[in-house]
């Protein structure tokens, strides 16, 4: 193997940069667990249990979650979580502020793929939730969110 993690005696574990993160492993619902980068190295905009909806490395669009940079590292509940984290926690709460809807797609997703994906088990359960604003660009969606968090300071 080469690359500087085998050369100091780490694992090489395909990771790139502006490409989707790679499995890292999966969750005891069945989800696949990525690492931190989403499509084109955007930062994944998840829900309060750290999933959503949107385009894996492979470019199948699934439910899944990412590692993130704050507490919990991986899953704070089993998504989609429907804005019922807190509901799930015993105790100290670890659900993260989400994307502000009960159900969180990753900005750039295409809408038809997300449908033909949820009809395997609801034609309508995409219909029945809110969603954040994922028809906008990764950037519109990040400057947005950045500007709502300094706001909320």
């Amino acid at each position: 193997s080469s690359g500087i993690n085998a050369e100091y005696g780490g694992a090489e574990h395909g990771a790139k940069p502006f490409i989707h993160g790679k499995v890292m492993g999966w969750a005891m619902d069945g989800f696949k667990i990525f690492s931190y980068q989403d499509v084109g190295g955007a930062t994944p905009i998840v829900d309060e249990c750290g999933g959503h909806f949107g385009p894996t490395d492979t470019g199948e669009i699934e439910y899944h979650y990412h590692s993130r940079a704050i507490v919990p590292y991986h899953l704070a509940c089993q998504g989609p979580s429907l804005s019922n984290c807190n509901n799930t926690q015993h105790g100290t709460n670890y659900c993260h502020p989400g994307c502000g809807a009960d159900v969180c797609v990753q900005p750039g997703t295409d809408e038809g793929a997300l449908r033909e994906y949820l009809d395997q088990w609801d034609p309508t359960w995409l219909d029945k939730y809110t969603t954040n604003n994922y028809k906008e660009s990764n950037f519109k969606a990040i400057k947005r969110l950045f500007k709502e968090l300094i706001e909320a300071l």
